[in-house]
């Protein structure tokens, strides 16, 4: 608005900016109880000045200094109120909202990010004529992803996030909760959290395999080990959800040689997806075995399955069934375990049973 102001050609429309921008302070003054701060005094002297330097003559380059610091100060308490915002996290329920946001505008400097690179190509592609060709055609690429991880990526938090903000303000709401109400209501918020921050690391993980980021530590590991810790962070979500998680496993340790955290987290996403599609009062069952150099792990499912001609898709990087944009997600869970398996020299499929879906991972077995 500010801005916008300095470059009115005519004293109309700058008059109706500086109303606009007065009754923007007016409005954030009524916020706040009590009489104007400081700083409000200060702000509407500004627009004071703001409207005599507007109409006389000659004061151009007076009018944008008065600007040009009035914008830098609104940045400045714009960085302090989101600073503030970070330290009361995990404080309170509405903590949970507060961090949901954070993963929204993380989500968003990624886009920005990418925008920012689709720009920098267009420069070079001014600066080299004779690779204009291919570099449109980058461009073209470029843009696509960035439209897609906006589309992705505001469908996959939003679900987390919906359910955040509905736990709280139901909790807030109840003008005499109960501790059982409030323990629900903050239990659930919980969930949603870890599933909002599984969804975030997913998608920073991906980027950062993409870009050649991320090297595994191989060691020696169990898988049984593992696997009881990936159920353990995917038990909340199956709770929440009404989904029963169940180990079919001989018990005995599975030696590998492997990173062990992005062995947990693949499973997880998993997991995650598994209790996504399982309908309530259902069970997920994780078969675990090992022969001949090999182990498996097969978790099923009994939702609804994949059709045919999706299930060799199901593991590319935002891809989607028709009932999996249905239920909320991005696609990324499945690519970033088929990444992890890959990894360790494994491979990974899906496959419908009667009813469900089986997602199978082998792994080599350590000597």
């Amino acid at each position: 608005m500010i801005s916008q102001m300095e470059g009115a050609r005519d004293r109309a429309t700058r008059d109706a900016l500086l109303v606009a921008y007065r009754d923007a302070i007016e409005r954030e003054s009524a916020l706040i109880k009590g009489a104007r701060s400081a700083g409000q005094v200060r702000e509407m002297a500004e627009v004071d000045d703001l409207a005599r330097l507007a109409r006389g003559p000659g004061n151009r380059e007076p009018l944008r200094a008065l600007v040009t610091r009035i914008a830098a100060r609104e940045r400045g308490e714009a960085e302090a109120v989101a600073t503030e915002m970070h330290q009361l996290r995990e404080r309170t329920i509405i903590l949970a909202v507060t961090l949901s946001a954070g993963a929204a505008l993380l989500s968003l400097a990624g886009g920005w990010a990418l925008l920012a690179a689709n720009r920098t190509l267009e420069r070079d592609v001014a600066a080299r004529t004779g690779e204009l060709a291919e570099a449109n055609a980058r461009l073209v690429e470029i843009d696509r992803s960035r439209r897609l991880f906006f589309a992705k990526t505001g469908h996959e938090l939003r679900t987390p996030i919906t359910a955040l903000r509905g736990e709280a303000e139901v909790a807030l709401g109840d003008p005499a909760p109960t501790i059982a109400t409030l323990t629900e209501a903050i239990t659930h918020i919980g969930v949603q959290a870890g599933l909002l921050g599984r969804r975030v690391e997913d998608l920073l993980t991906l980027a950062r395999a993409d870009e050649g980021k991320i090297a595994l530590q191989r060691a020696p590991i169990d898988l049984s080990a593992v696997v009881m810790e990936a159920i353990d962070q995917a038990a909340p979500h199956a709770r929440s959800n009404a989904v029963a998680l169940a180990v079919d496993s001989e018990g005995a340790r599975i030696p590998l040689l492997g990173d062990a955290k992005w062995l947990v987290q693949a499973l997880v996403a998993i997991l995650d997806n598994g209790i996504k599609f399982a309908p309530a009062n259902s069970t997920l069952r994780l078969a675990v075995a090992h022969a001949a150099g090999d182990a498996s792990i097969a978790i099923s499912d009994t939702g609804p399955g994949v059709l045919p001609v999706e299930l060799p898709r199901v593991f590319d990087a935002y891809y989607q069934t028709a009932e999996g944009v249905s239920r909320g997600g991005s696609g990324l869970g499945l690519a970033l375990a088929r990444w992890v398996v890959d990894q360790h020299g494994g491979s990974i499929v899906a496959r419908n049973d009667d009813p469900g879906c089986t997602i199978l991972l082998h792994l080599p077995v350590a000597a």
